[in-house]
């Protein structure tokens, strides 16, 4: 089968000379996950921390200054040792929906197996998927709110919170579902990871990917009825290193057409040229190629343009990503079936946003940085 983006007609690039350097907007981001374009320009992060309950969901403006929107979320150290708690979001009107990761739930044993964490966890509300109502458009709040540990378990009881900024704006909280925070697999679990969400075209339900389960569900937003659509396979490891076959791990989901585009990072040890993205059919559960030859993809985005075929932005954490310390990653871009390397040197790139108005790209880092690239 021919993958989708060869039948791409191929496009002069001209255009090269009118895309402007990287800048850069913010720093000093703790733990960023996610990013998501605000209507006026402005931009959330979710955030996370190794600490109990010291997740956050910041506003960024767009030059680059940073206040908590909210804080005291659900937050704690991962099996690996980094934070896990807020990370997907999808915002619309004053409606915003995000999920909770597994925070400190996975531990693992004397055998290497994966099992909940014997001490217990900080929080009774990891693996869900959050819906919060403002009273204000998210660009008009200027306070903070703050969650509480009781709020918290007001929310695991199925009640929901209202929290005020102490400036006049309100913020409404409820859990649209909850998921299993692992499933029994060999001597241990499977720890669930809910990393990326999108609207329905028609804005009835989220499609979100989990990049542990390795599966893309259905979310109604009036039942929070979760249904899973699909499970990805794992593919062949061409090295001698690891297993014999490698996981999928899905990272970033975006609707295009009747189809979904979703990126995959791929699992160790990470060759190069491994990981993909797939366009995916949810009404046949079916998928095909889509664009291949990526390495540890965290993110795919594409751009319409007047006259012309759409452009298809590609986001890859790192070249080198089983190597100490890592090397960096880069942002390509596909006009033809061979890609133009945008930006490279990048410090782990896990998220993309594309604003249509100002014709710019922002690329959020792990290592705490908004990056601003001109598409002009």
């Amino acid at each position: 089968m021919t993958p989708a983006y060869l039948r791409l007609s191929l496009m002069t690039l001209a255009s090269l000379s009118l895309w402007g350097q990287v800048e850069v907007v913010a720093t000093g981001l703790q733990g960023p996950q996610k990013l998501l374009l605000t209507p006026r320009g402005n931009f959330l992060v979710t955030e996370t921390n190794t600490q109990p309950n010291l997740g956050r969901l910041s506003f960024v403006s767009r030059s680059g200054t940073r206040r908590s929107l909210i804080e005291g979320l659900p937050s704690g150290t991962e099996v690996v040792g980094g934070g896990a708690g807020p990370s997907a979001m999808a915002l619309r009107e004053r409606t915003l929906y995000f999920t909770i990761g597994a925070g400190d739930s996975e531990r693992r044993n004397a055998t290497g197996a994966s099992i909940h964490n014997p001490a217990g966890v900080s929080s009774p509300i990891f693996v869900s998927l959050l819906e919060i109502r403002f009273s204000l458009d998210i660009d008009q709040i200027g306070g903070t709110f703050r969650m509480t540990t009781a709020n918290q378990a007001t929310l695991a009881d199925g009640g929901e919170v209202e929290l005020d900024d102490t400036i006049g704006a309100k913020a409404t909280i409820r859990i649209l579902t909850s998921f299993p925070v692992a499933v029994p697999e060999g001597n241990g679990y499977r720890f669930s990871n809910p990393w990326g969400l999108a609207f329905s075209a028609d804005g009835t339900a989220l499609w979100m990917i989990d990049a542990s389960q390795n599966s893309l569900s259905r979310i109604d937003l009036a039942t929070g009825r979760s249904q899973r659509i699909m499970r990805f396979g794992n593919t062949p490891n061409p090295t001698p290193i690891g297993p014999p076959t490698i996981e999928a791990v899905p990272t970033g989901i975006r609707v295009y057409g009747d189809q979904l585009l979703i990126s995959f990072l791929s699992g160790f040890p990470f060759p190069r040229n491994s990981a993909r993205i797939l366009a995916v059919n949810p009404a046949t559960r079916t998928s095909e190629p889509f664009i291949g030859g990526l390495t540890s993809a965290t993110d795919i985005l594409w751009r319409e343009r007047s006259g012309q075929r759409a452009q298809f932005f590609a986001l890859e954490f790192s070249l080198t990503q089983s190597a100490t310390p890592a090397g960096p990653g880069r942002l390509l871009r596909f006009e033809s079936p061979e890609p133009t390397v945008v930006a490279s040197d990048l410090r782990a790139p896990v998220s993309m946003a594309f604003d249509a108005a100002s014709e710019e790209l922002f690329i959020l880092e792990l290592s705490g940085r908004i990056l601003k690239i001109s598409a002009k």
